[in-house]
């Protein structure tokens, strides 16, 4: 009795603190790191104490495959860091892999829906609040900045770089729009969704992160012929608006995506070309993810802003510091993800949580399309939000499977 009290007590705190470490990426990674430091200690010490992880019976095949790519991965981001061109410091890379508990947390920790609709909740108004707050602060500075400055370079950020900020906003956005189009009971009254998602959309414009432009298109249609056609021409008639009434520059930042002669398009493409032959020199181990910057200049001197600080893509990063079996694994990692996903979402008989789970498999895809042209994984923020959206189908999966087994052992009785 004595064991379910202290664990019981355990699982309130870890209830309270796993919420603020997601919601608090957007104003303090301080906070967010405290948080992670305070539940994470107590989840470990948990295991130590009862001998067990507590993974859900219905979960555990899938769980345990997930498992075997992330230790693979880890395996191989340890070994190309062992045989690290510039061996200083080449382990810190390496506590990003405890990021990965938060999925694992979610999974043992969530024992009902309304626990995970709260933390959604939650960390979408605090989102919101943040939101608001940029978007005052951009409209305050955007007539000086105006004078000197182009105005598609005038992007909107406070307590994370904009492309972060952007990144962010995108992921909580997409996992959450599907459920605009249900006319269905969700977690919250939907003209209040509409009202928070919008603000977010809006704050997530201002950031002129063109590769969430690019993400987010996709993915809307992706939900246009998957889910809901008319959508479609809803996008279109929206998108022709927008291009219509916004500024000639703002118009011009969108379309320069496809322009290779455009500075920040040069020097990715230039980036890739060097860690192709990064990739080509080290091809089993890569070069190491710790100091980029000095093993980029061994092949090639910067010459535009933030070159070399990291490839600005996932893909060229991965093959790059990680080499071959690095890629392998993280391609196969979340091709897994997908795959469960997909089919949790063909299993779920709610249309409320099919809608929440396509969300969630949008906003996976949202970050590789995003990720070929960013190195996202590699952001601390970015990588804590995944992690949790990831977990939501598995979460879902799971409680639903539970409430028809009790259905079911309530029927047998009487």
């Amino acid at each position: 009795m004595e064991k379910d009290k202290i664990i019981s007590f355990t699982d309130k705190i870890i209830i309270v603190f796993l919420p603020l470490q997601i919601f608090s990426i957007s104003f303090s990674i301080a906070l967010s790191s405290i948080s992670f430091a305070i539940w994470g200690g107590l989840w470990i010490m948990q295991v130590i104490y009862t001998r067990k992880i507590g993974i859900p019976s219905i979960l555990k095949k899938d769980v345990q495959l997930i498992s075997v790519f992330i230790f693979l991965f880890f395996i191989s981001d340890f070994v190309s860091l062992y045989f690290a061109v510039i061996p200083e410091d080449a382990f810190v890379g390496l506590k990003r892999f405890f990021l990965y508990m938060i999925f694992f947390a979610m999974i043992v920790k969530i024992k009902e829906k309304e626990t995970l609709y709260k933390f959604l909740l939650a960390i979408l108004l605090v989102f919101t609040a943040i939101s608001i707050y940029e978007i005052i602060l951009y409209i305050l500075k955007f007539p000086e900045e105006a004078k000197n400055t182009d105005i598609s370079l005038i992007r909107l950020y406070s307590f994370s770089f904009f492309l972060t900020t952007g990144e962010m906003k995108m992921l909580l956005f997409i996992t959450l729009f599907p459920l605009l189009f249900l006319k269905e009971k969700i977690f919250m009254p939907r003209k209040y969704l509409i009202i928070t998602l919008s603000v977010i959309f809006i704050s997530m414009y201002l950031t002129q992160s063109r590769n969430v432009f690019l993400a987010l298109i996709i993915c809307f249609l992706i939900f246009g012929i998957f889910i809901n056609k008319k959508f479609l021409i809803y996008l279109l008639i929206f998108v022709t608006a927008v291009l219509l009434v916004i500024p000639a520059q703002f118009r011009q930042r969108i379309t320069s995506i496809v322009d290779p002669t455009h500075p920040s398009n040069e020097s990715r493409l230039i980036m890739w070309g060097v860690g192709w032959k990064m990739f080509k020199d080290h091809p089993l181990t890569g070069v190491g993810d710790n100091e980029i910057t000095q093993v980029y200049k061994m092949y090639k001197q910067p010459e535009f802003h933030g070159e070399g600080s990291h490839l600005h893509s996932n893909y060229f990063m991965v093959l790059a510091t990680k080499g071959i079996f690095g890629m392998i694994f993280y391609i196969a990692l979340f091709f897994t993800l997908f795959l469960k996903h997909f089919k949790y979402f063909r299993n779920s008989r709610d249309k409320s949580d099919r809608y929440l789970i396509f969300g969630c498999i949008l906003a996976m895809i949202s970050f590789h399309i995003s990720g070929i042209f960013e190195w996202n994984y590699g952001d601390w923020e970015i990588l804590t939000l995944l992690l949790f959206i990831a977990s939501i189908p598995f979460v879902i999966y799971n409680l639903n499977n539970k409430e028809e087994l009790e259905t079911e052992n309530k029927t047998l009785k009487t």
